[in-house]
């Protein structure tokens, strides 16, 4: 219980956090075994006591709890881990995607037949249309709907892999997704257009990143610790990924494939420790510029 007027005096501490929260768990644990615990602030931090009589039982509870809340507790933030991120990069998408979309609609109709993700173009050797193609949509609402659903995803990944890294991974898993949808069409001839296979990549780096991180950090974990990122990213694609007309499933299914192999990899290597600031703000800029590149390269080909 917390501490009162009348506490005992023989109490003798059991444990000091500077959290109060930490020693407010332990006492839970010591209340349901019939221990009853008093909690004082003192020199800056939370002190547990419990009665001389109760300490040996205290103790043998305490080891105990501290001993499975490691187990259940989730690996450590990774070296230049930027836990709390600016929403500039959110900023510089939605505003690169806008400009995209106006050029679409300015420019005359050679634009989008150069930038679309042709299969039989792709595959003669015009790679730099899985890239292009990401800047392209069919309408407004095509836009938006890739927008909204990719500024989500975004959100939650910048701040575990970084700005230059996540946006990085996003582009290339996008790009990936478009060469394998390029090569199962290999005997058609299909086009697609839109930045949904990058968005749907997003999602497979998240749910790849938090399931091999959790496997990768070398402590025990549930079944669930996998199922539950697992399932709720194939059921996002399931929903996502195939509602609408003209939907592109496989581009998005192998968005999401590719987007599942880059974040394994990037968990699996630790790269999200071993981006520096500068190498992150370098990624940053080769991410915005890769679409450029593309696109010069496609104005370019006759």
């Amino acid at each position: 219980k917390p501490m009162t007027e009348d506490e005992p005096e023989n109490l003798v501490e059991i444990r000091r956090c500077r959290r109060r929260r930490e020693v407010e768990e332990l006492g839970l644990v010591l209340l349901a075994m019939g221990i009853e615990y008093w909690i004082f602030r003192k020199d800056g931090g939370n002190v547990l006591c419990v009665e001389e009589r109760n300490r040996e039982n205290a103790v043998r509870e305490s080891e105990k709890f501290e001993t499975e809340r490691a187990t259940r507790e989730p690996p450590s933030e990774p070296e230049g881990f930027v836990g709390k991120t600016s929403n500039l990069s959110l900023f510089v998408f939605g505003w690169s995607m806008g400009m995209f979309f106006l050029a679409q609609e300015i420019l005359p109709a050679w634009w989008v037949d150069r930038g679309a993700a042709s299969s039989d173009a792709i595959l003669r050797g015009q790679w730099w249309r899985a890239l292009t193609a990401l800047t392209l949509h069919a309408n407004t609402e095509h836009l938006l709907a890739n927008l909204a659903t990719g500024l989500v995803f975004a959100a939650f990944l910048v701040p575990l892999l970084g700005t230059g890294l996540a946006w990085c991974a996003i582009i290339l898993s996008g790009a990936l997704g478009n060469l394998i949808n390029a090569w199962f069409y290999r005997h058609d001839s299909h086009e697609s257009i839109g930045a949904s296979t990058a968005v749907f990549g997003a999602l497979g780096l998240l749910v790849a990143w938090q399931v091999c991180g959790r496997i990768l950090a070398l402590r025990k974990f549930r079944a669930w610790e996998l199922i539950v990122p697992a399932g709720a990213g194939l059921a996002l694609l399931g929903y996502l990924g195939t509602s609408g007309e003209q939907v592109d499933f496989l581009a998005h299914f192998f968005g999401f494939v590719a987007g599942n192999g880059l974040g394994a990899s990037v968990a699996a290597l630790r790269l999200e420790k071993r981006a520096t600031p500068v190498w992150q703000r370098v990624l940053a800029g080769a991410a915005f510029i890769l679409p450029l590149v593309a696109w010069a390269m496609a104005a370019r080909h006759r």
